[in-house]
């Protein structure tokens, strides 16, 4: 091979005029006939590399790591990695497969060994463990106690700045443990599958909002999906309750504790008894922020308070911050005022909510529910008092096609609205026509008239 004659030319006449220093090679070996032999098996194979050719790149790739010393530089391992993934692919046979898969393993515990910080990466030890804990778990699916402990182990060491992939396989492999488990060891996980969630959905939200790279803010929503497909599927509330009770009540000092239980049963709903208004106020009363607010609203309105429930909805609103729970506030907020009869608030609140999720079909119910309440206000003396029932229609048609959560409720608003259309006389004697369009006077949108 004339590169690999030339190459050796070259190193040795560096050396001999000493262009290249004791210092600059001396991670390629302890002698020089060790650093010139670790130097052109590591050209050899980064050259096969760059030509896109893996077989030999994997072949020449191992007999680098035969002559050069072990921490020589962490992209041997990086490129190592690459090559039996690429190996794994084509292998048929199951008994080299499983070396492979050893031999990938291993590489991983020598990166992270001897790397473990790094210019680019301080972290670079819990960096590298969550690409072992995604390949560990794709080559050794069935066990799954060392896949549990290895993403645990990749999570609770990057925390925050933990990859989607590793926050996901965290989780997944979380609820598998628990899929198993029984009795009090079931309990054990279904509290951390709990307690958990909120903890990793803040970090996927902070890490969405952190990066401008689509295909980053992609793995991260995906992430985020994973993580609520499972979280609908542990408990209900009647489930849940008793076991964040006993987690509280193990831990009964624990501030932060009682903030992750407060918002997880708002998520859920779980507002009904005496626990939940326990920890709402315990937290509103120590650090008040927005889910303690929004809870202590949700008891307000149980009892019947709906202006003082509005109150704390709106305090929850303004805490936010653009959280992740500003939707349900917002949502909420906007309900309230238009049972107080506030229909320009509630329309307002009902509009930010769509502007976060256009598809909310609460959202458009409750605009629906603000222009159905609008005729005394629309009466021109013609047909404006009508015309917003026809308008009515028309945002709980929207909210039936884009929503199919509120499809029920949005057929019966519907046929409450029908029961208001003017009858054919009644338009009739305004020189009007069904099928036409007609602008509803005191909104200034356009809508169809229709009759009974």
């Amino acid at each position: 091979m004339k590169h690999i004659a030339l190459l050796t030319g070259m190193l040795l006449a560096l050396l001999m005029t000493g262009r290249m220093t004791a210092q600059d090679q001396s991670q390629y070996g302890e002698t020089e006939e060790q650093q010139i032999a670790c130097m052109e098996a590591l050209s050899v194979y980064t050259s096969f590399k760059s030509q896109k050719n893996m077989k030999d790149a994997y072949r020449t790739w191992q007999k680098a790591c035969e002559v050069c010393p072990i921490d020589v530089k962490e992209s041997l391992y990086i490129d190592g990695a690459r090559f039996i993934k690429e190996e794994l692919k084509v292998e048929k046979e199951r008994a080299r497969k499983l070396v492979l898969a050893d031999s990938l393993m291993l590489i991983y515990d020598i990166r992270m060994a001897q790397f473990p910080t790094t210019d680019r990466n301080p972290d670079n030890r819990c960096y590298v463990l969550g690409f072992k804990a995604g390949d560990f778990s794709r080559l050794f699916s069935k066990r799954t106690d060392a896949i549990y402990a290895m993403y645990k182990e990749a999570y609770e060491c990057a925390g925050q700045e933990a990859s989607a992939s590793v926050l996901s396989g965290y989780y997944i492999a979380l609820f598998e443990m628990f899929k198993t488990a029984e009795g009090k060891e079931k309990s054990a996980y279904l509290s951390d599958l709990l307690t958990d969630y909120l903890a990793l959905q803040d970090y996927v939200d902070s890490n969405i909002k952190a990066t401008d790279d689509e295909r980053t803010k992609d793995g991260y929503e995906k992430a985020r999906n994973n993580l609520d497909e499972i979280f609908v599927q542990i408990a209900d509330c009647d489930q849940m309750v008793p076991v964040l009770e006993q987690k509280v009540a193990d831990s009964p000092d624990d501030q932060e504790l009682k903030k992750k239980v407060l918002r997880l049963m708002n998520r859920k709903d779980c507002s009904d008894g005496d626990f939940f208004i326990a920890v709402a106020q315990a937290v509103y009363e120590t650090d008040p922020d927005h889910p303690s607010a929004y809870a202590i609203g949700k008891t307000l309105l149980k009892s019947g308070d709906y202006s003082g429930a509005l109150t704390y909805f709106e305090e929850a609103i303004n805490n936010c911050n653009d959280c992740s729970e500003l939707e349900t506030y917002l949502l909420r907020a906007g309900q309230v005022s238009s049972v107080l009869k506030q229909l320009t608030k509630a329309r307002n609140y009902a509009k930010r909510v769509l502007a976060i999720n256009p598809k909310n079909g609460q959202a458009i119910l409750l605009e629906g529910d603000v222009i159905f309440s609008m005729s005394s206000q629309c009466d021109d003396g013609a047909l404006g008092a009508r015309s917003v029932y026809w308008l009515a229609a028309d945002y709980y048609a929207r909210a039936k096609s884009v929503d199919p959560s509120v499809s029920e409720t949005a057929s019966k608003k519907i046929a409450a609205a029908k029961g208001q259309y003017p009858s054919k006389e009644d338009i009739f004697q305004f020189s009007k026509k069904e099928g036409e369009s007609f602008t509803v006077p005191c909104l200034g949108e356009t809508t169809t008239i229709r009759i009974r």
